[in-house]
């Protein structure tokens, strides 16, 4: 029998994945010139589009778990699956009969759809995973549009980060915007899609942090959904350097965490714990004045500026006009569902990065 592990466990093992397969950060910022199959699980697996054989009972369920290979990687993110947070039950999809109950073990979800092509991941014998672009359709049935806003980014992006003797890496993203995009055009009826296929369409890529996703969510979402609609940006973007540049930042390249290269302008985000240190604001400075004499000026914009509201507005719509996008007055309605906005997509990351 078959096990297709789905919704919230497949979301918990794909995050483990995403950690065991992380990437170098030169990696992830030439990531436009990598191919897929280098990159996302449905590429480097074996995939299916059907449902077949389910295992539904729950003695079938943890009799095929129980026999699984000892594959470390493969228990690694099982594992994650059950011990973060409220994980358990083990939530499964499956064809069979209709009324059969979820237990305090597994939680059923039934479903007669036709999938896309790459719907499910084969694991090892027996076992299949929801897609990640599946994934997120199936949390759409649970999630608010900044909630699952929120989702989307993190799922493109590249955090949390990690060091691996003396090399950065970061978390390997699981999809992107134009994949999800796809994915739940093409998926029809399923619950959650009309949900998931208008939240694709707002999500940006490489999102290095939390921090950076609420900010990104908050400035480019457009208007009708609460955000504030800016002008696009680069996001995490690698800026070539002058030799002159060069020398004094000591690097060939920087990134940026938001860029707008026709402007020649670039935000750097400054959380509460970062940039603290004086090796830090030295390297900070640094890489200021390399840009500055390359033409490109940053600004810092820190934690307090973000949550004071009318500030990082402020302060989001000067850089939009230096962009060169004239903003329209925006309604009186729009502060109450731009406060909404911010309260679900921080509601999201305090329930599953509160850390």
């Amino acid at each position: 029998m078959n096990i297709y592990l789905s919704h919230l466990t497949a979301l918990r093992f794909w995050r483990a994945w995403s950690i065991l397969r992380p990437l170098s950060l030169r990696e992830f910022h030439g990531m436009g010139k990598v191919t897929s199959a280098d990159l996302f699980p449905s590429s480097l697996y074996q995939t299916s589009m059907v449902l077949r054989d389910c295992a539904i009972t729950d003695r079938d369920v943890c009799g095929t778990l129980d026999l699984l290979p000892k594959m470390p990687e493969l228990r690694f993110c099982l594992r994650d699956c059950t011990d973060e947070f409220d994980a358990q039950p083990w939530h499964i999809l499956h064809d069979d009969k209709a009324g059969v109950k979820s237990t305090a073990l597994i939680a059923r979800h039934r479903s007669r759809l036709d999938f896309p092509r790459g719907s499910f991941v084969r694991l090892a014998e027996g076992l299949f995973i929801c897609a990640p672009e599946l994934v997120f359709v199936q949390m759409a049935s649970s999630l608010s549009f900044g909630e699952l806003l929120a989702l989307g980014y993190e799922m493109c992006g590249c955090y949390p980060r990690m060091t691996q003797k003396d090399v950065p890496l970061v978390r390997r993203p699981l999809t992107t915007p134009n994949r999800l995009i796809a994915y739940t055009t093409r998926l029809r009826g399923a619950r959650g899609a009309k949900l998931a296929r208008t939240v694709a369409k707002q999500v940006r890529a490489k999102s290095g942090s939390v921090m950076e996703t609420e900010l990104a969510a908050v400035a480019f979402t457009s208007e009708c959904y609460g955000g504030l609609g800016i002008a696009e940006a680069l996001i995490n973007a690698p800026v070539a350097l002058s030799e002159r540049a060069r020398q004094i930042t000591r690097s060939s390249w920087v990134v940026l965490d938001f860029y707008w290269p026709d402007a020649h302008f670039g935000i750097e985000y400054n959380g509460r714990d970062s940039h603290a240190s004086a090796e830090q604001q030295d390297r900070d400075s640094r890489k200021r004045d390399g840009l500055m004499v390359d033409g490109i000026e940053t600004i810092t914009l820190t934690n307090s500026q973000f949550q004071d509201t009318k500030e990082c507005t402020k302060l989001l719509d000067r850089t939009s006009y230096r962009a060169g996008k004239r903003r329209r007055k925006r309604s009186e309605a729009h502060a109450s569902v731009h406060r909404e906005l911010r309260y679900q997509v921080g509601k999201f990351h305090r329930r599953h990065f509160p850390h």
